[in-house]
């Protein structure tokens, strides 16, 4: 399954030879029965919290659909592990985990071991896992934007001072254990929840 945020609002989507599940869903549509290109002025996802279930045959199809008004653009980032305790940073008041965009012939993985240089000031984090990936809208230069993130676990082993790269308006870079992550959960966007899931055993 593939989760898009928008704003406070999900929209899953689910492979048809997956089980559909009964509950917890505000609208389920099929790809073979609707158009999914009119599915997104149904709704206004500032005002309201929304969850869909977009069941596809062909995902990369049903998506371009109903983002066929959405630019497209690929980050990467990771949470890092040193010594039991986890990298996080604040960037506009609120929580967040290292990423940003991929730069021209970059893989994933490579820019998820540079912004996490970048962001935080360490050196030499090494790529452990792959996490999984999720996607988040928003705009930018005033364009409709669609972000597509790769997520990495990267092992660490280095010096624990970190400078958080201001020119990216990160205000604070700081370590901390597990036990601890609900400080994070508290004040972040609810991507980066769906990350903290998938990095639960890790």
């Amino acid at each position: 399954m593939y989760k898009v945020f928008i704003d406070n609002s999900v929209i899953d989507f689910l492979d048809s030879d997956q089980k559909t599940p009964s509950k917890g869903y505000d609208l389920v549509v099929n790809s073979r029965e609707n158009d999914l290109s009119t599915l997104l002025d149904q709704f206004d996802f500032s005002l309201s919290r929304v969850c869909l279930l977009v069941i596809y045959d062909d995902f990369e199809l049903a998506f371009n659909q109903v983002f066929h008004a959405y630019e497209f653009m690929d980050a990467a980032g990771g949470i890092v592990k040193c010594n039991r305790r986890y990298l996080f940073i604040e960037r506009h008041g609120m929580w967040d985990i290292p990423k940003g965009k991929l730069d021209s012939n970059e893989q994933p993985w490579e820019a998820a071991v540079r912004e996490v240089e970048e962001e935080c000031g360490i050196k030499g984090p090494v790529i452990d896992h792959f996490l999984g990936i999720t996607f988040h809208t928003y705009s930018y230069m005033g364009r409709l934007t669609i972000k597509k993130n790769w997520w990495y676990a990267l092992s660490y082993s280095g010096s624990m001072d970190v400078q958080p790269q201001e020119e990216e308006s990160i205000t604070q870079a700081i370590w901390i254990e597990k036990d601890e992550w609900e400080l994070i959960r508290s004040n972040t966007y609810d991507s980066i929840l769906e990350v903290l899931r998938m990095a639960e055993d890790w």
